[in-house]
């Protein structure tokens, strides 16, 4: 399995370009905790009039639960989980200047859980009816863990594991939510 991951860690390093630098040296901070946090906080206050504290209450429950969850899954449970500049060596590796790559805390990718919950959160306060922006936000979302494989942050089982976490955390902010307000 160690050698399947870092096969196709190696065949996503390889193909790098200078465009493809910046985008991803950019879109990685969509998944940023605090990015996601002030953006949540900023839709809370545009909602505000409509949904009272509804908006807040989802929206940093979905956020806390995600990070609450990938940290204790990355400092409890598998604690040990090298991240690709450790276990497949840096002289092997390809590195985005400027970025800061780092070695340990690798499973799972908690951009990609913050990415996931936070683009599950929009498409569903906003665009429930909408398939086309609901589109737009699961890319948005994709593309933020590629991000972190592209910049040799994460391998691909971490990113499925924080999509999986990410999805996982709003769709039980949003039962609970549910659940609390048919009481």
């Amino acid at each position: 399995m160690t050698q399947d991951k870092i096969e196709i860690h190696l065949s996503i390093n390889e193909k790098h370009n200078l465009f493809l630098d910046y985008f991803f040296s950019f879109w990685t901070h969509l998944g940023n905790g605090l990015f996601t946090f002030a953006a949540v906080v900023i839709i809370g206050l545009f909602a505000f009039k409509t949904y009272r504290y509804s908006t807040f209450a989802l929206g940093i429950s979905t956020l806390v639960l995600a990070g609450a969850l990938s940290q204790l899954l990355k400092r409890v449970v598998f604690d040990d989980a090298l991240r690709p500049k450790e276990l497949i060596g840096a002289e092997k590796l390809y590195f985005v200047p400027g970025i800061d790559v780092h070695s340990l805390l690798s499973f799972p990718s908690g951009h990609t859980a913050a990415g996931f919950a936070f683009m599950g959160f929009v498409a569903c306060l906003f665009f429930s009816k909408n398939k086309f922006a609901q589109l737009l936000l699961a890319i948005t979302a994709v593309l933020i863990g590629y991000s972190r494989m592209y910049l040799s942050q994460h391998f691909l089982e971490d990113v499925v594991a924080g999509a999986i976490l990410g999805i996982l955390s709003f769709s039980i902010a949003f039962f609970v939510k549910g659940t609390f307000q048919k009481k």
